[in-house]
């Protein structure tokens, strides 16, 4: 083939575009991907032309050509991977529903000895339809689907989660999607599954025999759902409260650890608050008592009292739990509540409850809190018995700086002790004027 003169890098790059055509009507893949990169750097529109062939092959997998090995949907996943990578190269983003897409057409491939033909269909049109603008009542958060799920379709789904949880969740997490704001979260799917899961607690705490299967769709749906930050609906608040008391039932099968399990993920960190919230209400609805000093009314659940006690329950676990639900419905960072509560017992000159407090996992932090408290001793007793119930100078855990600035104010209080006793043997044997006394308040 003769090239024009000056244009040999124009030609070349035209018939290689020919060449990688021509493989993808041959079937020859392997050839026709090692053509790929070359091309995305032609000149003219030869990667324009490119880019919307890739797109093509993912898009419409059914009109390739396969073997016997590998078939459409497969192949077009092949191909949805070199796409990625092209648009990655020109610095955009894949259009998620070609992803999504593809992923259910792969997935229904095992699925269709589980659902009917009809239903695969009908959730492959809610797929493709997706989000389409915000609901009526301008809440931005939610998004409504031009494709409602039949009753049928969902009641296949509910099934297929009692009897293949995997597998559902795969489909429903295509289904609802991502809550990013901008996403394709189907609503309406959730608020039925959400329904769903409700009536199903119902059941367990109902005289009749529960059908099997029920314990693990519960535990399936909640890992799908999807949750905002803010603000949250009536049915998640319900549905909490339900699935708290569900766990708290003496023989329920619903065990709360393998429940939790399923709610901490990344689309599901408001629901984890929500349950937090709900628990933290439930637990310190009666506090138990903590050996308070009588200056703050153990009956004012203010947040140091509270986390006092929390850290008072005999049981670790158990307060480990109610602090962290604690913390996070109230937004509070967990180590500062801790300090900010040890705070208010130093300033109450609590020292029992502040060494209980201090005692166990939160020891380290006994020397931090001298040298944060030492301010607020109103007294040379105060200061001593700080010392003494959080200067530990054998605790391998205490920093070795900080253990040394307590030191160093250990030696401080005792040299002012020695001149306060000295002050006072001067007074009485030369009989000084009662200003003395004045000074020495002022040293203590």
């Amino acid at each position: 083939m003769n090239h024009p003169f000056g244009k040999e890098e124009a030609a070349s790059q035209k018939q290689l575009f020919g060449f990688f055509c021509e493989c993808l009507r041959r079937g020859e893949w392997e050839l026709a991907q090692a053509c790929v990169p070359q091309l995305q750097e032609g000149q003219g529109d030869i990667p324009k032309r490119v880019e919307d062939i890739l797109q093509a092959l993912v898009v419409c997998p059914n009109l390739l050509r396969c073997g016997q090995d590998i078939n459409p949907q497969r192949l077009a996943w092949v191909w949805l991977l070199v796409l990625e990578k092209w648009l990655a190269h020109e610095k955009k983003l894949l259009p998620v529903v070609f992803r999504r897409k593809l992923e259910f057409l792969l997935l229904s491939e095992d699925l269709q000895g589980d659902i009917p033909e009809n239903i695969l269909k009908e959730l492959y049109e809610t797929l493709t339809q997706g989000a389409v603008g915000p609901v009526p009542d301008g809440n931005p958060r939610k998004e409504s689907c031009t494709h409602h799920l039949s009753s049928e379709a969902i009641s296949v789904l509910w099934d297929l989660l009692r009897q293949s949880p995997q597998p559902a969740q795969a489909l429903l997490e295509l289904l609802l999607g991502e809550d990013d704001g901008t996403g394709l979260c189907h609503w309406p799917l959730q608020n039925a599954l959400v329904d769903l899961i409700r009536k199903a607690l119902r059941a367990l705490q109902g005289p009749d025999s529960v059908p099997p299967g029920v314990v693990d769709a519960i535990y399936g749906a909640l890992r799908t759902l999807r949750c905002p930050a803010e603000p949250l609906g009536v049915e998640l608040r319900l549905l909490c409260e339900e699935l708290l008391e569900a766990c708290m039932t003496e023989g329920s099968p619903l065990r709360e650890e393998q429940l939790l399990s399923c709610l901490l993920h990344k689309a599901s960190r408001g629901l984890v608050s929500l349950y937090g919230h709900t628990y933290a209400e439930k637990v310190t609805e009666k506090p138990p008592r903590a050996t308070a000093s009588g200056k703050v009314s153990p009956d004012h659940l203010d947040p140091e009292r509270a986390m006092l006690a929390l850290f008072s329950n005999p049981n670790p676990a158990q307060a480990w739990k109610v602090a962290y639900f604690y913390c996070l419905s109230n937004n509070k960072h967990f180590l500062e509540q801790i300090l900010v509560t040890a705070l208010t017992l130093l300033k109450e000159e609590d020292f029992p409850n502040l060494g209980c407090l201090l005692d166990r996992e939160f020891r380290p932090l006994s020397c931090l809190l001298v040298l944060l408290g030492w301010t607020h001793c109103q007294s040379l007793e105060s200061a001593k018995r700080l010392l003494q119930t959080l200067h530990r100078t054998q605790d391998p855990g205490c920093d070795e700086l900080l253990r040394d600035a307590c030191d160093g104010l250990w030696a401080h209080l005792e040299v002012l002790e020695w001149c306060i006793q000295q002050s006072r043997c001067c007074k009485s044997l030369l009989n000084l004027p009662g200003q003395v006394s004045t000074v020495s308040v002022q040293y203590s």
